[in-house]
């Protein structure tokens, strides 16, 4: 059977499912809905003709290129079909700007194929930007990686697609899936506080404020992490600083904070897996931040390292992932009105992510040494503020996605100022 065939067949992941409920939320003009996007900045110009001449020869990217998501009644579930494509979008610009603002715009339709796209933009000092975008429906943040490594030919042998194990409906599936479900009513319950605006908008404007650190100041920050109580990892003391940053500007509104819950996407991939490619490859650890705890910096980080630790030992990843997978045999309209989140029309209090460190093995693209490397989710509006942390040769950086209509220029000169100092120092501010 032909890798087309077996593609025809396969249905979406229940974390697939998932996203693709989420087209409902992002209406707005100018939101980024599920677009994400991969930054390499690279030293030297790419010959775009080349490049495009490659990635249209590349049968594996071919059949990526192919894809889209079938139209589905009531009961019947989404799955991918393959279609007659014409070459790969690849779009050169000249500017300055970190993105483009046409780039920026980006958006993708599931139902037509060609859920992905290159730009490259050529610099006034002779270096350029390659950046990928596709729609979050079509792979995760480590698929584009794989994909960008598979383009450079430092793993050939990465798989495209695997079918997702069905959830049967067993007892005891239908008691972790449970389980699941009442944890996140457990934690989402309540007063919560969100950084989203209120009032509607008929069209958005999207920025994005990078935040570098040496790596000097990563050292530092790391550190400070396991001082404070991170002990399995940095994201706890990431998410602490950033939710405390949140708080600052509400404070600074003059608006009564409450708690924050925020759900924080993991990879369920083993470490180092070279595939597969399609599809989202993920689940959940879900936060709850009381307005108490957001007062202390150390015992803010100390309760979600503790959260974490509890919610791994308890399976909860796999429980959600055992949701999910019953989830994705309801029709999306009534999948979105389930994960509208405790705000209402607001996901959660704020979007929240760590991205993989941009691998050792791609420092160099196309002959070209690759300068830096950003991974740029999607930021969804309401709430329409994402932290997005990544390390490029081993530098921390920062990636504040956000609307003008969410946050002003002086609110997000309070937050990067506040975000560098806790993290630097490891001190409230």
């Amino acid at each position: 059977m032909s890798q087309t065939k077996q593609i025809d067949k396969l249905h979406l992941t229940g974390a697939d499912c998932f996203i693709l409920a989420l087209e409902k939320h992002n209406q707005l003009q100018g939101a980024f809905g599920n677009t994400c996007k991969y930054v390499l900045e690279l030293a030297g110009k790419l010959d775009a003709e080349a490049f495009k001449k490659k990635i249209n020869q590349d049968t594996v990217i071919q059949q990526l290129a192919s894809l889209s998501v079938t139209k589905t009644g009531l009961f019947s579930k989404p799955r991918w079909q393959s279609n007659p494509i014409k070459d790969i979008e690849v779009a050169v610009h000249e500017s300055d700007a970190f993105i483009p603002n046409d780039v920026l715009q980006k958006k993708f339709t599931i139902e037509r194929p060609g859920l992905f796209s290159f730009d490259i933009v050529n610099r006034s000092n002779g270096n350029c930007s390659l950046i990928l975008s596709w729609h979050h429906l079509l792979m995760d943040g480590y698929g584009a990686v794989l994909l960008l490594k598979r383009i450079c030919d430092s793993a050939k042998e990465i798989t495209l697609s695997a079918e997702e194990p069905t959830v049967n409906l067993n007892f005891e599936n239908i008691r972790q899936a449970a389980k699941a479900k009442l944890f996140i009513g457990k934690t989402s319950k309540k007063e919560l506080s969100s950084i989203g605006s209120t009032k509607e908008y008929k069209s958005v404007n999207q920025k994005i404020t990078v935040i570098p650190f040496t790596q000097e100041e990563t050292k530092q920050i790391e550190s400070n992490a396991l001082v404070l109580g991170a002990k399995f990892g940095l994201s706890p003391f990431y998410l602490a600083c950033s939710a405390r940053g949140a708080k600052q500007i509400l404070q600074e509104r003059k608006v009564p904070v409450t708690n924050f819950w925020v759900p924080v996407p993991q990879n369920t991939r083993k470490k180092g897996a070279l595939g597969p490619l399609l599809s989202n490859h993920i689940s959940f650890l879900f936060y709850r931040i009381t307005n108490i705890e957001l007062s202390s910096l150390k015992e803010c980080v100390s309760s979600l390292n503790n959260q974490m630790v509890n919610q791994i030992r308890d399976g909860l990843p796999k429980a959600y992932s055992k949701l999910q997978g019953f989830l994705k045999r309801m029709p999306s309209s009534l999948y979105y009105q389930l994960i509208k989140g405790p705000q209402g029309n607001s996901l959660t209090s704020f979007l929240f992510t760590v991205a993989e460190e941009h691998p050792q093995d791609l420092l160099e693209f196309e002959g070209l040494k690759v300068l830096n490397a950003l991974s740029l989710p999607p930021n969804n509006f309401k709430p329409g503020l994402t932290f997005a942390f990544m390390r490029f040769n081993n530098c921390l950086q920062i990636m504040l996605l956000y609307f003008d209509e969410v946050l002003s220029e002086k609110e997000i000169t309070i937050l990067e100022k506040q975000l560098k100092h806790e993290l630097i120092t490891g001190q409230e501010l």
